[in-house]
């Protein structure tokens, strides 16, 4: 009997795949919205919640299909299904006829052979490698008797600083030849200061990382902090940052780059980025992305408690910001209160 995908397997695609509710042009062009929907697409439109998840079921339909033509052979049960369903969803149904070979490989070599569709374009991609593993997960796990939706990721919403503060605002901010102070060019320092904060040490404040980057001659004369000065600064303290970028992205919405940063916000880790020209700033400025739901970026900004710059789209984000960083949170971190 032919299945059809549970809110188990959908909720593992719509982890990967990501929703956006404004149309977009994907990395060769396609104009996409949604959970990866391309058909009939066109600039400029928009979806609510329920007609995306509306198309991502639809859009199931054709990965159910290909999946089932194998169900006489493998009579596959829910989580192989799911599981196959979503990788088809992903890379096709010519890859799934290449997985199976063609109704030829066993259930072990199947699973043995699905983390190896890992590359897009030729390279290698970690939300590839990520993805292979949790569908083989899932088509190795046995069914139980009742299924279980994925769990959420849990998202943690870390001290907010503001740069202004009359606490530190006039603190000395300064490279050699000039007279800065944290208010006027402290937004990197006041953004590693949350972080730190919030996962290491409370009583760390952006006085604590202005004093470590002026001693370590990470503030940019003129400027502001040095791209090169997130991962030494956390790595002081054992926390891991990774850079995901070294080119500008700025005005450009389809990278390596976006896609790694939309991977860690959907799994609960952070994302420092580094604005263009636009909502957050008319130069360049840091800001810290803590939440990614339904399309929506949430932020704390250390120079704004305005709504627009604390909460807005991914499309408009991926569109402005130039260079980014990847802050992994640890599993078990509690939510803090903003000082």
């Amino acid at each position: 009997m032919n299945k059809i995908i549970s809110e188990n397997g959908l909720a593992l695609i719509k982890r990967f795949e990501g929703c956006r509710l404004t149309a977009y042009p994907d990395s060769v062009g396609v104009w996409t919205i949604g959970y990866g929907h391309t058909s009939g697409v066109s600039k400029g439109q928009t979806l609510t919640q329920a007609q995306a998840d509306a198309f991502l079921r639809a859009d199931c339909a054709g990965a159910e299909k290909a999946v089932n033509r194998y169900m006489d052979t493998y009579h596959w049960n829910q989580n192989q299904f799911d599981a196959l369903v979503s990788f088809t969803f992903n890379c096709g149904a010519g890859n799934l006829r290449t997985l199976l070979d063609g109704g030829a490989r066993s259930i072990a070599q199947i699973s043995e052979k699905i983390p190896a569709y890992r590359k897009a374009g030729g390279k290698v991609l970690q939300g590839l490698i990520n993805r292979r593993a949790a569908e083989k997960a899932l088509f190795d796990m046995p069914v139980s008797p009742v299924q279980n939706p994925s769990p959420a990721p849990t998202y943690t919403k870390p001290f907010c600083y503001l740069q202004t503060d009359p606490r530190w605002n006039t603190h000395n901010y300064s490279a050699k030849g000039e007279r800065k102070t944290i208010g006027s060019s402290g937004c990197g320092v006041a953004v590693s200061a949350m972080v730190i904060a919030s996962l290491k040490d409370p009583s760390v404040t952006p006085v604590t990382t202005a004093e470590w980057s002026m001693s370590h001659g990470y503030k940019a004369l003129n400027q502001g902090t040095y791209y090169s000065y997130f991962v030494p600064q956390f790595s002081a303290y054992g926390i891991h940052c990774d850079r995901l970028n070294q080119s500008n992205l700025y005005g450009k919405t389809a990278s390596a780059a976006h896609e790694k940063a939309l991977f860690a916000l959907q799994n609960g880790d952070w994302v420092i980025a580094c604005m263009g020209k636009g909502n957050w700033t008319s130069a360049g400025h840091f800001i810290l992305l803590y939440r990614f739901e339904n399309g929506f970026v949430y932020i704390n900004d250390p120079a704004s408690t305005k709504e627009t710059r604390l909460k807005n789209t991914w499309d408009l984000f991926a569109k402005q910001v130039k260079y980014m960083w990847v802050v992994h949170v640890p599993d078990g971190t509690v939510s803090v209160t903003d000082l």
